[in-house]
């Protein structure tokens, strides 16, 4: 797709509503040197007017759509089944290379670690406080390389319409179950230009505390279903102390048919399996010192006010 300096990897966005952000988002992923040589774009909920500014935009861009509302996860299962290389960077349709290199160091990071299932970008400033590669339980949401090979052996993403509190984790398990390497690396960097709303969303909120109780549901042995309760207990604590009480009691109402309607998904990894993960979620494993490309070490302009991935994606305040 790319006439000029691309690299063999495919670049995907799920997309939904919000055109000018994703129009960036698709400026900055083109104006990376090398660029990845191909991008895929799912249009989620069959907007005509999304489809055609995309089209405008660049010719070149595959588009996926779907008439009905697949929510991200739903929409990332198809753009990598649709991919053409093994690498497939992801990005939100607000999240996008923090350094024109970032495909570069893709492929360098491929070449480095060839068995890995998945390469984690680092949006925020807890994710590059140590300059050394890291073997981590989850992937970021906003930015992170699958192997298609890898990402075929999993379940994929289950689709909701808000995934917060289920994707990144859920998959993390997912890999690690199967024996993958997650690769996290400080210096390849995305900018999340996501700003938290000043009073929580009730939906949102709802939705985010069915989810809590969904991802142990799916994936952890019957016997530890106790365990997940917990989590769900744990959560309503703190959003009573956080005063994010909208929506609080429609979340905990939602949770039986939210388990019911996604049951099909579960499948229970082994509890070693679910232990080491746990292990390694709260000590990830050193893989040696991350090399210094030609990525200027400062960060960008602006970075610490828009980098707000890790609290946004958790559904907790900064």
């Amino acid at each position: 797709m790319m006439a000029v300096e691309s690299c063999p990897v495919t670049a995907i966005v799920p997309a939904w509503r919000r055109r000018e952000r994703l129009l960036e988002t698709l400026r900055r992923i083109q104006n990376c040197r090398p660029a990845p040589a191909e991008i895929l774009v799912h249009v989620d909920g069959g907007s005509a007017e999304m489809v055609e500014a995309v089209r405008q935009w660049n010719p070149d861009v595959r588009i996926l759509t779907s008439d009905s509302l697949l929510g991200p996860g739903g929409a990332r299962n198809r753009l990598v089944g649709a991919a053409s290389h093994e690498l497939v960077a992801n990005f939100d349709d607000d999240s996008f290379p923090a350094h024109d290199d970032y495909f570069a160091r893709v492929t360098r990071l491929a070449a480095r670690f060839p068995d890995a299932a998945a390469y984690s970008a680092a949006s925020h400033e807890k994710e590059w406080r140590s300059l050394r590669f890291q073997r981590i339980a989850m992937p970021s949401g906003c930015g992170c390389v699958f192997r298609k090979s890898w990402f075929a052996r999993t379940r994929g993403f289950v689709p909701l319409p808000v995934a917060y509190n289920m994707e990144e984790v859920d998959i993390g398990l997912q890999l690690h179950a199967l024996g993958g390497v997650i690769v996290h690396d400080p210096l390849l960097r995305v900018v999340h230009d996501h700003a938290l709303p000043r009073e929580v969303d009730a939906e949102i909120n709802a939705r985010v505390l069915a989810n809590t109780a969904l991802f142990p549901f799916l994936r952890f042995p019957a016997w530890l279903w106790p365990a997940g309760a917990w989590s769900v207990l744990r959560r309503v604590g703190l959003l009573l102390c956080w005063g994010w009480t909208g929506g609080l009691w429609r979340g905990l109402q939602m949770i039986p048919e939210h388990l019911a309607h996604h049951q099909q998904h579960r499948r229970a990894v082994s509890t070693a399996a679910l232990l080491s993960w746990l292990l390694l979620k709260r000590r990830p494993e050193n893989l040696g010192d991350a090399e210094v490309s030609s990525l200027n070490s400062e960060n960008p302009p602006g970075w610490e006010i828009r980098s707000t991935h890790g609290a946004a994606e958790s559904g907790l305040p900064p």
